[in-house]
């Protein structure tokens, strides 16, 4: 264990000579080898952990070029080729789907901040309104105390002067003792106003709260919402099972799959584009999203009080009358990227 230098000193010192020129070269040799030492362990490491994730990447590297390359073989073959073009169109309407769901996510979210926001405002505000007209009360009965004390002092000191002559001379030593209890009186009652006007005026210099973030009300609101507008959009695509098929792209490989022959399969590739293009264009229908938010909010339960994500069977839709199936939960089989859009 190396001593610290002053220590090395005294027992260099005690010993009875000094450490020389050459001693104070070999500690600092000494200690800047040990740092080199530390930092070529942490270079050691760092080496290690870029090798681990070179290596991660390869295998990933290489995972994805066989799939590639049976990808290429798979769809090389002619009876393949349309089955494969719907199978990805199919996946192009999941993905256009789930973009306008996130976009009309991102839009409430910012629109229940502003209110939110501004309803803070608002609050902070009204609460210094109420605070300084308090202080304002107050103030107003300091300063009426303190001019009443000086006008009384300057009749004091006015009388004072009026009584001469030794006959007066206990009048003029009460009227002394009034002037220097009033002056004190008059000292303590400006002290309070002059304290009462800064803290008026430091209540009316507070900066707004910082914002915390959306409330666990609002970020329930917003994500029924969100949970209404992917049923909405589920219904959309209900037609020719588009909405079915898109999500099963998503949790099939497009070797698992099969639509038809090619006719059936160019069909459904038309279909798939119109219902691409609907959705771009489409009109959001906020009536109904609030028609079926509010369905939602009646039977909505939650596991915590902090929790914003409702318990999947709590909002699951009622069936519809003469239809075969009952429409499926959104939430459960995450259409349209559900998780993604819905705030935390």
């Amino acid at each position: 264990m190396r001593l610290p230098d002053n220590l090395r000193r005294l027992a260099y010192r005690v010993a009875g000579r000094e450490p020389t020129v050459e001693d104070e070269r070999l500690v600092a040799l000494f200690r800047n080898r040990a740092e080199l030492k530390k930092e070529l362990n942490a270079l050691d490491d760092e080496r290690h952990r870029l090798l681990d994730r070179l290596k991660l990447q390869e295998g990933s590297t290489m995972r994805v070029e066989e799939q590639l390359a049976a990808l290429e073989q798979y769809l090389g073959r002619p009876e393949e080729g349309y089955k494969s073009l719907a199978y990805f169109q199919l996946k192009a309407l999941w993905r256009t789907a789930s973009r306008r769901l996130e976009a009309f996510s991102a839009e409430l979210a910012r629109q229940q901040k502003d209110r939110e926001r501004k309803a803070q405002l608002s609050a902070h505000e009204r609460d210094k309104r109420e605070r300084i007209a308090l202080l304002e009360r107050e103030l107003v009965e300091a300063r009426v105390l303190a001019e009443q004390l000086q006008a009384e002092q300057k009749l004091a000191r006015q009388r004072l002067g009026q009584l001469a002559g030794f006959w007066n001379y206990f009048r003029r030593r009460k009227l002394v003792d009034g002037v220097v209890a009033r002056g004190q009186r008059i000292e303590t009652a400006t002290s309070q106003v002059t304290e009462l006007s800064g803290q008026v005026q430091a209540i009316a210099n507070e900066p707004p709260p910082l914002f915390e973030g959306l409330s666990v009300e609002g970020r329930r609101a917003i994500n029924l919402a969100v949970i209404a507008y992917a049923e909405m959009l589920h219904d959309r695509l209900s037609r020719d099972e588009l909405a079915e098929l898109s999500r099963h792209s998503t949790l099939k490989r497009v070797f698992d799959t099969h639509y038809g022959d090619t006719a059936a399969c160019q069909a459904l590739m038309l279909k798939t584009a119109q219902a691409a293009a609907e959705v771009e264009r489409m009109v959001d229908d906020l009536a109904e999203v609030k028609t079926r938010a509010d369905r939602m909010k009646r039977t909505a339960t939650y596991r915590t009080d902090a929790d914003v994500v409702p318990v999947v069977d709590s909002i699951a839709p009622p069936p519809v009358a003469g239809a075969r199936r009952s429409p499926p939960n959104v939430l459960l089989d995450e259409y349209w990227e559900l998780y993604r859009a819905i705030v935390r």
